[in-house]
């Protein structure tokens, strides 16, 4: 007798071929059998009749590791909901392992108050041992941030590394990946990273190359210096023969969007994977937006330029770059929620100043500490990333229990970034099939991550299941609301245990840590 039989499915296998009738008999955590079993029985039966039977989601740019959420709230039950079964840390050089000073912390701060937070751990294997004694609803597996390493090496400095310090870092990179890690990441347009020459990054990618691991590049630039920053990608590719993913692509200025078309293509004549999410605004780091010698140095230096007031007359002169901030919405801030979901043009109004001095204000109330909402990313190009060969899609999101949420605003990603795809891309507006959207969320995912027993519905695979209605899979989060879950998910299987039953999250965590 099997422990779980779904009955009467529509499989869309996450290999990208065509849907089929099938069965599917699970024990022991793993997928026994696929076909006709209608004579066969087992402990839980679930009737799949007109509902979709696919490989769970596997989102390969979450942030629930660096916004603290897998300790917080190990349920993630927002992402359940989206039916992800497995979620992929450490992106845009930020990671929480390694871990051996306190230095290397401070590329979390731009998201999460470090204060508070307890580290009882420095490895990756010890990261992992943490992790699993938490037992989170879904399957966690990380990259090495850079960013998070480097600091460990020079702290808040803004120099290039001696040959020592090199050396060190290779050593950490190379036991990381021995340990499990999945790959190294970098967030090349966040102040700590922003300076990185290519020779270094050349290195890096050279160590994670060597370990037949993946590359993940935040680009350094995704406005005015977009295609530049994807021939610093193509030139990083070409001398270390690394496997490359860029994380969630997009041009943020929109008299450059159509450069779009010619990154696309270049990305794909070279086999540099990237990943997107389909909302046209994002979260953004509001430093970020200032002019790149503001943040220099780091957070420090960035405050202590923003309290220069002759400096700040320079500031506000040069804060032109082309993105409009008078839309920008606060989202979240470290100090005080006061200004959360106002856009700068309503908290200029208030203080009767200028746009631009408002931003420094926020900034300055709130230790420098700020993500915003930003609209700055086209449909067009949503739609051309993808129908691209090379793309993958993603949440780029946080995991939440509504119960649990937090006092500022939460970017819709986070509840629907997977159901949105599947409710208006697949669905109303036709731009891929059902079958190509499945498997850009699992299969092909998975062989980019080196994960080879996930993420495909066949015999012997691990049982990470997601059955879902088709026409009824969709996103209810918005800007305004943010904090509802999407809809359409009547079952998730995660190692062979059912999560979601009936649409509902029933208690059970049964992930378990990915290791490349």
């Amino acid at each position: 007798m099997h422990d779980i039989l779904i009955k009467n499915g529509t499989v869309v296998d996450g290999t990208g071929e065509d849907k089929y009738q099938s069965d599917i008999a699970i024990s022991d955590g793993i997928i026994t059998e696929v076909g006709d079993l209608s004579g066969d029985n087992a402990q839980e039966i679930i009737d799949a009749k007109d509902l979709i039977v696919a490989p769970g989601f596997i989102d390969i740019s979450n942030r629930s590791d660096t916004r603290w959420r897998l300790f917080k709230d190990p349920q993630l039950e927002s992402l359940l909901h989206q039916g992800i079964t497995t979620i992929i840390g450490g992106n845009s050089g930020s990671s929480l392992a390694p871990i051996y000073n306190e230095d290397m912390l401070n590329s979390m701060r731009k998201w999460v108050d470090v204060g508070g937070v307890n580290i009882n751990w420095q490895t990756v294997s010890d990261f992992f041992s943490v992790v699993g004694e938490h037992k989170l609803s879904v399957n966690f597996g990380t990259f090495v941030g850079y960013g998070t390493l480097r600091r460990g090496i020079v702290g808040d400095m803004d120099r290039e590394l001696t040959r020592d310090e090199k050396k060190s870092i290779e050593i950490h990179i190379t036991e990381s990946l021995k340990q499990g890690a999945l790959g190294v990441s970098t967030g090349l347009i966040y102040s700590h990273e922003r300076n990185i020459k290519i020779d270094e990054l050349i290195d890096v990618a050279k160590i994670v190359a060597k370990n037949k691991k993946l590359y993940v590049a935040h680009l350094r630039d995704e406005g005015e210096g977009l295609l530049e920053s994807i021939d610093e990608i193509l030139d990083i590719q070409k001398e270390s023969g690394a496997q490359i993913h860029i994380s969630h692509l997009k041009s943020t200025s929109k008299k450059h969007w159509s450069d779009m078309k010619d990154v696309i293509s270049k990305l794909e004549k070279r086999n540099i994977t990237f990943d997107v999410y389909p909302y046209t605004f994002s979260t953004t780091v509001l430093y970020t937006l200032l002019p790149d010698w503001v943040s220099d140095g780091g957070r420090r230096m960035l405050l202590e330029r923003l309290h220069n007031k002759d400096l700040r007359k320079r500031i506000v002169s040069d804060m032109d770059s082309g993105i409009d901030l008078s839309r920008a919405t606060v989202a979240h801030t470290m100090r005080s929620d006061y200004f959360c979901g106002k856009t700068f043009a309503q908290i200029a109004r208030v203080q009767n100043t200028s746009v631009n001095d408002a931003v420094i204000d926020v900034l300055l109330a709130s230790d420098g500490q700020v993500n915003v909402f930003l609209e700055s990313v086209s449909k067009e190009n949503i739609v051309r990333c993808l129908k691209s060969k090379n793309s993958v899609i993603s949440s780029n999101g946080v995991g939440y229990t509504i119960q649990k949420r937090n006092n500022c605003m939460e970017h819709p990603r986070s509840f629907g970034a997977f159901a949105k795809i599947f409710s208006q891309s697949v669905g109303r507006d036709d731009v891929i099939s059902l079958e190509d959207a499945v498997h850009k969320s699992t299969g092909k995912v998975a062989r980019e991550l080196g994960i080879d027993n996930r993420g495909v519905i066949k015999t012997g695979m691990l049982a990470d299941i997601v059955i879902f209605e088709e026409k009824n899979f969709k996103d209810n989060s918005t800007v305004e609301q943010p904090y509802k879950y999407a809809t359409g998910v009547k079952s998730l299987i995660i190692n062979g245990q059912v999560v979601v039953k009936y649409g509902k999250y029933i208690g059970v965590r049964s992930g378990l840590i990915i290791k490349g």
